[in-house]
């Protein structure tokens, strides 16, 4: 990028190169008129002479004749000096280019990823470079992008707008670490975008089968049936998961990688849950159990008695019921 995007800069050189050349007017006079430095005028005089260097402003066959420039010859001059970019030409810590060669070489050799071609420059050819340079210049040249995981799957359905409970419904998984052991406690959550009823189910482990069971168990307490169920792309909501939502007549979609603003209403309820009722990470010193009975209780305030902004001040209960 340019140090200035100014568009105007190329004219103001061009009139100032004017008034030091065609019209002779001394540098501080020329800087003075243009509100720069003199220096700023010398340094475009520079580019102004680089640029014009093909063109031949004196006669060297009549040495007698004025030293001034006639209009003819500055008339094939060109007066505009465009604005060059501020990025570096060269650095002291950038990579050889004879590396940056090896690397691409190397990885159309393999066509494997970034670390088997560190290793393979490491161990193999005894080249020193870091795996950052080596993925910094794979990324450069492009050399993943056709291996790059696409964002939308192929196979996503539409998303409908949820004009009735059960045409959406949104699932998620909260992961909650203990910070002393590292061991975790997941909440399969799910709420209906047209409601906003929403369940959770507590388990030790990660498994579709389990995700898939928090949305049968929300679908049996909501009452009413589901259309359509929206996850992410989380190993939980895999091709396992899909198959039971499928035998059951359940639609299946997913959100686009790196998008989290697809799932928003499941993901404002997993931070509503976590700041009013579970917390942020798994308390072992609380019972399970109590746990259980705690996020029931929350579960039951949240549908009956909280309101929520996004329903016009009404409760998912109240909602429920006007459909």
């Amino acid at each position: 990028m340019a140090y200035s995007i100014n568009p105007n800069l190329p004219k103001a050189r061009a009139i100032a190169m004017q008034l030091l050349i065609r019209e002779g007017l001394p540098l501080s006079v020329v800087a003075n008129r243009c509100g720069v430095h003199r220096s700023t005028v010398w340094r475009w005089k520079r580019k102004w002479n680089k640029i014009n260097a093909n063109v031949q402003l004196t006669n060297s066959n009549r040495p007698n004749r004025s030293a001034t420039v006639s209009s003819f010859r500055l008339a094939a001059c060109t007066w505009h000096i465009p604005t060059t970019t501020s990025k570096p030409y060269h650095h002291l810590w950038s990579v050889p280019d004879e590396t940056v060669r090896l690397v691409l070489t190397v990885r159309e050799k393999l066509k494997r990823c970034a670390e088997v071609i560190w290793h393979h420059l490491i161990t193999v050819l005894s080249v020193t470079v870091s795996l950052s340079s080596v993925r910094r210049i794979l990324r450069r040249h492009h050399c993943f992008d056709g291996a790059r995981k696409k964002r939308v799957r192929p196979d996503n359905p539409r998303r409908p707008r949820p004009t009735y409970p059960g045409e959406l419904v949104q699932t998620d998984t909260i992961h909650h670490v203990d910070p002393s052991s590292g061991r975790r406690l997941y909440f399969y959550t799910v709420i209906d975008l047209h409601t906003r009823l929403a369940y959770a189910k507590m388990a030790i482990k990660l498994r579709p089968g389990l995700a898939a069971e928090a949305v049968f168990e929300a679908q049996k307490m909501f009452g009413f049936s589901f259309s359509m169920v929206q996850s992410d792309n989380g190993p939980e909501y895999g091709h396992y998961f899909e198959q039971q939502l499928q035998s059951h007549n359940i639609q299946t979609r997913h959100s686009r990688l790196h998008r989290p603003n697809d799932n928003a209403h499941i993901e404002r309820f997993n931070c509503t849950i976590q700041t009013e009722c579970i917390g942020y990470y798994w308390r072992k010193s609380v019972p399970l159990s109590r746990q259980t009975t705690n996020l029931n209780k929350y579960l039951d305030y949240y549908n009956q008695e909280r309101v929520h902004l996004g329903i016009q001040l009404r409760t998912p209960a109240g909602m429920l019921q006007r459909s």
